[in-house]
């Protein structure tokens, strides 16, 4: 378990574990082995690393340069595992990691140091609860934007007290969400019937998209069927604080929408989604998570990866439903008539397949004639896919041009405009009616009401 005091330098970046037993290991028979003690600590940029000192070492192989452990990092039997214990007596463990040996390697004591993308801890669960109940909860530091309903008080040591609208509490089907705003991070916590490697990513993915931010929780605690994981994870501090942008309200000036429940509504439809299909929700988590990153980078890097996320969207939900939904029995006609008129052409076997090829391909749904249906059935407007044309051909087919300042304001207004198009798909897959934030070419930020119009049924 850990301590609380452990907690707050894992917070601050300060943690320092110094352990008395070390151990890291190869699970196959004939794999390496090394013992001895050495200090977890968290760097500058937020990294989780190992200063290790080996005192004892077997089946670890001879190197005269730096080489890396585990030469295939994706065989299993190379795969290497890290057990620790620290002054308390309290065991961490780690996997997935690599090491570099070299020369000094077989010269005992060797100094490496480890980096680890986490450490956990796992223990009987103290918590009084059902046994069927399951349990998370993570801190972060990132920028956290969820409307809130439920109001704190603080009492100094003073005695003055203070009050503060900083949690909110969603109510879910079995289960409840608490989300608590503090002035250096976040908590979130769940408790209930759920999976809680399901609902965590939900979880991410519900506050990341609401807040234009990508949470990096730093400590999670988890209990599943009575056995409690504690985990620390690495992060990347340059990371925290980066936002790029969102459609979601967090307020909104009509009367309807003043509760919120719109809002907390998009948490269960993501829920609902990853339950009933697991493929479209990752589809729309990774494409999301993909334009998030290009936020931090250059214009060039932001349009291409945003009018690609948008095809990929349509390729993975969009399309195939309008393919099972869409049988022009006219074209099809069409198509057979002009097929049997080619086939009677005085013309090679070579051309005649070219022609009949280029022919059906008449029946494909491409990205632009999807576009075309979303826009008949007022899923998207025509200026959506006219942006999205634009976008979608400049970069992929770029061109030496001048750069300056109003060609820059150009590009990041034709940017914004075209992540309209990229969260309405998002959104209207997740089933969502609400205000949502939108930025039209040329104009300022607005509230529009969005309401879903089911095409993927």
């Amino acid at each position: 378990m850990i301590p609380n005091e452990i907690i707050k330098q894992i917070r601050t970046g300060e943690l320092v574990l110094h352990c008395v037993e070390v151990e890291i290991f190869q699970t196959a028979d004939n794999g390496c082995k090394m013992l001895g003690h050495g200090t977890i600590k968290i760097n500058s940029v937020g990294t989780i690393y190992l200063e290790f000192i080996c005192t004892h070492s077997e089946n670890v192989p001879h190197a005269f340069f730096n080489k890396k452990l585990p030469k295939d990092p994706l065989n299993p039997e190379e795969k290497l595992y890290l057990r620790v214990k620290n002054l308390n007596g309290n065991e961490y463990k780690s996997d997935g990691f690599s090491i570099k040996i070299n020369l000094n390697s077989s010269s005992l004591p060797a100094h490496y140091y480890v980096i680890l993308s986490s450490i956990y801890s796992l223990s009987e669960t103290e918590l009084p609860k059902p046994k069927e109940d399951s349990y998370i909860y993570f801190e972060f530091a990132d920028y956290f934007n969820i409307p809130s309903n439920k109001k704190n008080s603080v009492v100094s040591s003073l005695g003055s007290e203070s009050h503060s609208w900083n949690q909110t509490v969603i109510q879910m089907d079995g289960y409840s969400v608490s989300m608590v705003k503090y002035k250096d991070y976040t908590e979130v916590k769940a408790t209930g019937v759920f999976e809680a490697d399901k609902l965590f990513k939900c979880l991410k993915f519900y506050i990341g998209f609401s807040s234009a931010s990508m949470p990096q929780p730093y400590y999670m605690i988890s209990i599943t069927n009575g056995e409690e994981k504690r985990t620390v994870y690495s992060i990347s501090d340059k990371q925290k604080r980066q936002t790029s942008s969102s459609p979601m309200v967090d307020s909104a000036a009509d009367e309807k929408y003043r509760d919120s429940t719109y809002h907390y509504a998009l948490l269960e439809n993501i829920q609902s989604l990853y339950k009933d299909n697991s493929k479209h929700f990752d589809s729309v988590y990774s494409q999301w998570e993909r334009v998030w990153y290009s936020f931090q980078s250059k214009n060039s890097i932001m349009i291409l990866t945003l009018s690609v996320a948008i095809e990929g969207l349509l390729n993975d939900i969009y399309i195939p439903a309008i393919k099972s939904k869409d049988e022009n029995i006219e074209l099809n006609t069409e198509i057979d008539e002009i097929k049997a008129q080619i086939k009677n052409l005085k013309l090679t076997a070579e051309q005649c397949s070219r022609l009949l090829g280029s022919v059906s391909y008449w029946k494909n749904v491409t990205a632009a004639k999807a576009l075309n249906y979303l826009v008949e059935h007022k899923i998207i407007t025509s200026d959506d896919k006219k942006l999205w044309q634009n976008l979608r051909n400049e970069s992929a087919h770029p061109k030496v041009r001048e750069e300056n300042l109003a060609r820059e304001r150009l590009e990041i207004e034709q940017v914004l405009s075209c992540l309209d198009l990229f969260h309405k798909l998002i959104l209207n897959t997740l089933k969502f009616s609400g205000p949502i934030r939108v930025l039209q070419l040329k104009e300022h930020y607005g509230y529009v009401e969005l309401n879903h119009i089911d095409v993927l049924s």
